[in-house]
C-alpha cells in the first residue's frame, strides 16, 4: 500500500510560486552552465560583470541550495528558519573556503562575494513565497501517531 507523500504537507505551493521557482532553478542551472559554454553568456550581464562566468559556480551552486532549502521547509512548517541557518552556513563555507583553505583552488574573494550573494539573493523569492505562494493543503492528514505502517 503506497502513501500518498502530499498528505503529509502541512502546506501546498501555489502554481504561479511553483512555476516561478522552477524559472529561477532554470537560470541558476544556465548561470553554471554558461561558465563552460560561451553560448549561453548573457551579453548584459558580461557588460555589468565582464568576468562572471569565472566566479558563477559558487553564486549558482550556494543559490540553487538556498533555493531548495527554502522552497521545500516552507512547505513542511510556514517557516524559513532553517534556511536562514543554511544560508548561514553556506555563507561562512564560502569565506573559509574562499580565504582560508587554499588547496584545490586559488584564494578568491570575488568568488566569496558570489557565494553570499547566492545565498542572500534566494531571500527575494522565498519572503514573498513564504506569505503569498503557499496555502493549506486540503490533503494534509495530521498523523502524529508513530505507528509504522506495514505492507
Amino acid at each position: 500500500m503506497k502513501k500518498n507523500l502530499l498528505k503529509q504537507l502541512k502546506y501546498a505551493p501555489k502554481i504561479w510560486s511553483t512555476v516561478l521557482y522552477f524559472i529561477i532553478v532554470a537560470i541558476g542551472m544556465i548561470l553554471f552552465a554558461a561558465r563552460s559554454l560561451e553560448s549561453l553568456r548573457f551579453d548584459f550581464l558580461l557588460q555589468l560583470f565582464p568576468n562572471y562566468h569565472q566566479h558563477i559556480s559558487n553564486f549558482s551552486i550556494t543559490l540553487l541550495l538556498v533555493l531548495v532549502s527554502g522552497y521545500t521547509t516552507t512547505l513542511e512548517n510556514k517557516s524559513l528558519k532553517r534556511t536562514y541557518i543554511t544560508a548561514s552556513i553556506l555563507i561562512a563555507i564560502n569565506v573559509v573556503y574562499e580565504l582560508y583553505l587554499p588547496f584545490i583552488n586559488t584564494r578568491d574573494i570575488m568568488d566569496a562575494y558570489y557565494g553570499i550573494s547566492g545565498a542572500v539573493l534566494p531571500f527575494l523569492y522565498l519572503l514573498p513565497y513564504q506569505h503569498f505562494g503557499i496555502m493549506h493543503n486540503p490533503m494534509y492528514e495530521n498523523n502524529k501517531s508513530s505507528e509504522i505502517e506495514v505492507i
